[in-house]
Parts: structure tokens; sequence; C-alpha cells
């Protein structure tokens, strides 16, 4: 069974142009997309497209580890944080309402889905799901700091439990989930140049290779070895 996928497309787009290359003066398609500059120059273009998706996919990945870090013992810093404030002599009522803040931490599952480049399917996409339980972490994380504000009789000595270290953590965990936005939208993006690159209708390196096959044909016949040396290479889309 023959390897699919966007690299093999390209090298075997690369092998085409050898190939066609070889014919010289033979191969003179009327068409300019199937000029062998034009070619050469989709060759470049797509493989920049994939390396880029290579790139940026690399840098979502060190986004989505730096926040798994960041938000890694929260809930366990968040069950020290309500301990601290009920022997602090907060209102009873008030506890209560920091134990609500740590169970809807506790029930959320922050899990960061990642794509996986050996398949075309985009799995990121469904980050959004993941997305929405870190905000959602953060959002009650800070619902929880400003009842301790409210509550001057909580001043803990240990230093990770202060107000304003807890604050602190805070912002530093909006940036880690932002940096996942962001490198989220950067890959797909670099996944729309690369579609475009090699799966357009018109222009793109899947339909380009199919036309180049159809002008071999044309000019050497089904039965000539130059339409057999390319025949076989194959194109999919996924």
């Amino acid at each position: 069974m023959p390897e699919t996928g966007h690299a093999p497309n390209v090298a075997n787009f690369a092998t085409m142009i050898s190939f066609v290359t070889g014919y010289g003066a033979p191969y003179n398609p009327s068409n300019p997309l199937l000029d062998l500059a034009a070619l050469q120059a989709k060759l470049t273009s797509a493989q920049a497209s994939i390396d880029g998706v290579s790139t940026t996919l690399a840098g979502s990945k060190v986004a989505i580890n730096n926040r798994q870090n960041a938000f890694d013992g929260i809930r366990r810093l968040v069950t020290r944080v309500v301990n601290a404030f009920e022997v602090s002599g907060a209102p009873a009522n008030a506890v209560e309402d920091a134990k609500g803040f740590k169970r809807k931490i506790d029930g959320k599952r922050a899990e960061a889905l990642e794509d996986d480049p050996n398949t075309p399917e985009d799995e990121s996409l469904g980050i959004s799901v993941s997305q929405q339980s870190y905000t959602q972490l953060v959002e009650h994380f800070d619902n929880l700091i400003e009842l301790l504000e409210a509550h001057p009789v909580y001043d803990p000595n240990e230093s990770d439990l202060k107000v304003v270290t807890l604050t602190n953590l805070s912002t530093t965990l909006k940036a880690a989930n932002t940096s996942v936005i962001n490198s989220a939208t950067t890959l797909s993006n670099a996944r729309l140049t690369r579609n475009e690159d090699l799966y357009a209708e018109t222009d793109g390196l899947v339909e380009i290779a199919d036309l180049v096959k159809k002008y071999v044909k044309s000019v050497f016949g089904a039965d000539s070895p130059q339409f057999l040396q390319i025949t076989g290479l194959k194109f999919t889309t996924p």
C-alpha cells in the first residue's frame, strides 16, 4: 500500500520534475502552470509551506507543555488555600463559598488536545473544549482570590499562599493560556497555507501533477516509457 500524506505528495512531485526535466525539448507544454520553472516554483513553495506547519506545530506543542506545567499543582494549591482560609477565622459562610470555588476547580478537566502531524486530520481543532476548561479554571481561581481579598483576616505566613502570590500566579496562568491560543491560530494559518499550496483546485500541487501526467500522455502516448515512468507516482488529497 503506497504511503500517503502531504510530504509524500511533495516528494513525488520532486520526482516528477526530475523525470520530465529528463525528457528534454519534447516536454514543451503550452500551459504556463506546467512549465519547468513553474513546477520548480510550486515545489519550492510547497516545501516551504510544509516546513512552516512543522515549525509552528513545534511552537504550539511548546506552548501547550508550558501551560500544562503552569497549571500543574493548582488543585493541590487551592486545597491548601481553602484550609488556610478556614483556620484564619473567616466567617463560616465565606469558608463555604471558598469550598464551592474549590469544588468547581476540582471538577474541571483541563486536558490539552494536540494534532498528530502524521495524519491529515487536524486534531487540534478540539482544543476549543480544552481551552474552555483552562479558562474556567482561571475564572474560578480569580473568584477565590477575590473572596480572600474581601476578608483581611486571611493573612497566612506561607508566602505561596499569600494573596499577592496567588494574584501573580493567576497572571502567569492567563499568559500561558493566551500563548496557546495564539500558537493555535498561527498553526491553523500555516495549515491553510499548506493546503492551498498542495490542494487548491486550479493551481494546487496535486492538480498540477495530474495535468503533467495528462500532458506527458498526450505527447508520448499511453504506452510510452515516459508516461509509464510518471503514472505510478501517487498524489492524494486528504
